[in-house]
């Protein structure tokens, strides 16, 4: 069976009638955004529309709705791109100006009274045409349109009305009734004078003759014509002074009677009316503050793994992005904003992480130097232009030059994240993690990703997961975007294996050309406990984080693992006995006053004279 609209991109096709989490949302508002462009050749802004206000097109960007489910996500997907075809094909500016417009045909210029009828067939034209554009160009689109006028056009009461007897006398209502539901394969052409008149006005199979939005309007003035004609006979019929008797026999039809009421009918063709006008009613599930947040998610292009534990898989939260939006939206819970009254007690470690990273990068200097060796009297390679002169062709004319560079390091340096690494043993680890990030944007050869492995809540306490934070990559940030881990807030638990699984994903393997490191930081235990019971601790935890170490090794990637202490006491004996359990003789424990052996050894590994031509 062919999927077709979101069922072929969007998962959990089993919860038809829950709305949508932030992530969800996030999800839709990109593949709405990927489908805009892809139709429009153009980037126009989607987002969500605000709880506080309604939503029309204004031609600049599309608001959609943020009460979605699989229920109603083709519905909103498709109003999107037919909103988006409006910005490109729709001349907003001549719209606003149309009682100009009007008041400037002289044919039509006695249509300014109805200039607000001349505007709904205007827009009934514009979608005629839109409609056309899409489907002849993005016909992989149409289940997405189908769906949206499903929702307002194709359904029982709108059908019954057109079968019934209402909207059968000659007025304003009865024919924009009949018009807006003209191609319905139940519309009765013969429900009012002039309705087969206007249906071959439209002419729907030659609608791609209108080039423009002027065009629309063209066609518009002359329905609004014929219709003002026909009401004013029909007036003049009803008048006592009329002779009926010089009247040709109507080919009116009846109707036939429904149990639907005209309330109903009524009802139903008011939301048909309003999506014609462009006030399409767009529901909002979620508050403002959680609007912010699923632009952070987007911005952030935060993404789940399926880390599997046991019997069951565990999804990890990985934020592959650090934004201004993900801090300041507070997402997950995960950081504070600088905004904040008390600001962050860790700031100043980002001076003291700079001016560390300084001191360092001056004895890894020789990194960004290279080394040649230059052979002479050879049989092949590039002349030796100093030798020709002097040579009698007799001799080997030829040399080589073999230059080498230090070796390309990857590092990943992931850091525990939990609560119990606040104080001390934050402040002295983050410090050396800032000047490892300043020393890895200054030396050749150098790519270093920090990661944070820690916790947090997504909509609410009881949606508690394990988080990846990629906080820093060497590659495309600039020193200034170290300052952001200091907003980090440590009261996460500690999903170990969980993270390290997600993070195993992105490191790459060793080669010839590359080597490989994963260097941890970390304090406890793994230890995670999820709000609908399930558990992440104890002799399981540790056997999974374990066999998750194994598979980075697997990969050739060189792994130092650091334990950072403070105090001895029962629980770091227990710790420290599980961390070697974990990262076996990997295992390395720093006394939190002495972290800076960390930053030593890395020193030494920089400087190590592994060298590649």
């Amino acid at each position: 069976m062919i999927q077709q609209g979101s069922a072929y991109w969007l998962k959990n096709q089993d919860s038809q009638n829950s709305h949508f989490n932030l992530l969800e949302l996030a999800s839709t508002q990109r593949a709405v955004t990927n489908y805009v462009k892809i139709l429009t050749g153009r980037e126009i802004p989607v987002d969500f529309v605000d709880p506080r206000g309604d939503s029309m097109t204004d031609g600049e960007s599309i608001e959609i709705a943020s009460r979605i489910s699989h229920k109603n996500v083709d519905e909103v997907v498709g109003l999107a791109l037919h909103e988006a075809s409006h910005c490109v094909l729709t001349d907003f500016k001549v719209l606003k100006k149309l009682s100009n417009v009007i008041l400037h045909n002289d044919r039509y210029k006695h249509l300014f009274p109805n200039k607000d009828h001349v505007f709904l067939f205007t827009n009934f034209m514009e979608d005629r045409r839109i409609d056309d554009f899409v489907y002849n160009s993005a016909p992989g689109y149409k289940a997405y349109y189908e769906s949206m006028y499903e929702s307002s056009f194709f359904n029982d009461t709108i059908d019954k009305g057109l079968k019934g007897t209402e909207y059968r006398t000659e007025t304003w209502e009865s024919y924009m009734f009949r018009i807006i539901n003209i191609f319905n394969p139940n519309s009765d052409l013969d429900a009012l004078y002039n309705l087969r008149k206007i249906y071959d006005i439209i002419d729907l199979d030659n609608i791609n003759r209108l080039k423009s939005t002027r065009d629309s309007i063209e066609v518009a003035m002359e329905i609004t014509d014929i219709i003002r004609a026909s009401i004013i006979v029909e007036k003049m019929i009803n008048h006592d002074d009329f002779d009926k008797s010089t009247l040709k026999e109507s080919h009116k039809k009846e109707g036939e009677k429904n149990d639907v009421s005209r309330e109903k009918i009524k009802n139903a063709f008011q939301k048909q009316e309003n999506f014609i006008k462009g006030k399409v009613k767009k529901s909002s599930g979620v508050s403002s503050k959680q609007l912010k947040q699923v632009d952070a998610i987007s911005k952030a292009n935060v993404e789940i793994f399926k880390s599997k534990f046991e019997d069951r898989e565990i999804s990890v939260h990985v934020i592959k992005k650090l934004t201004d939006e993900v801090i300041k939206s507070g997402l997950y819970g995960a950081f504070q904003s600088p905004s904040s009254l008390l600001g962050s007690k860790y700031s100043h470690c980002y001076e003291e992480g700079i001016n560390k990273g300084k001191r360092l990068l001056k004895k890894l200097q020789i990194r960004n130097e290279s080394t040649s060796l230059e052979s002479h009297r050879l049989k092949k390679g590039k002349i030796d232009t100093r030798r020709i002169y002097a040579s009698d062709f007799t001799e080997d004319i030829f040399k080589r030059i073999d230059r080498s560079n230090y070796k390309p390091l990857s590092i990943h340096l992931s850091i525990d994240g939990s609560g119990s690494m606040n104080g001390e043993k934050w402040n002295s680890t983050l410090i050396n993690a800032i000047a490892l990030g300043y020393v890895s944007l200054n030396v050749d050869n150098i790519d270093l990703v920090i990661t944070i492995r820690t916790s947090g809540d997504l909509e609410g306490k009881h949606n508690h997961v394990p988080l990846l934070i990629f906080c820093f990559d060497s590659k495309i940030n600039k020193a200034h975007d170290l300052r952001k881990i200091t907003n980090y807030r440590l009261t996460g638990s500690t999903p170990e294996g969980l993270c390290l699984d997600a993070l195993n994903k992105f490191i790459p393997q060793s080669s010839y050309y590359l080597d490989s490191y994963l260097i941890n930081m970390s304090d406890g235990m793994p230890n995670f406990r999820a709000k609908n019971g399930s558990e992440y601790v104890r002799e399981e935890a540790y056997a999974h984080t374990a066999g998750v170490v194994n598979k980075v090794k697997k990969k050739n990637v060189k792994l130092l693992s650091y334990f950072i202490s403070k105090n001895k006491n029962k629980y770091k004996t227990e710790a420290s006995e599980c961390f070697k359990q974990m990262y076996g003789r990997d295992s390395r424990f720093v006394d939190v006053n002495n972290i800076n052996q960390v930053t030593q050894t890395l020193n030494k590994l920089f400087l190590s004279e592994n060298m590649i031509s």
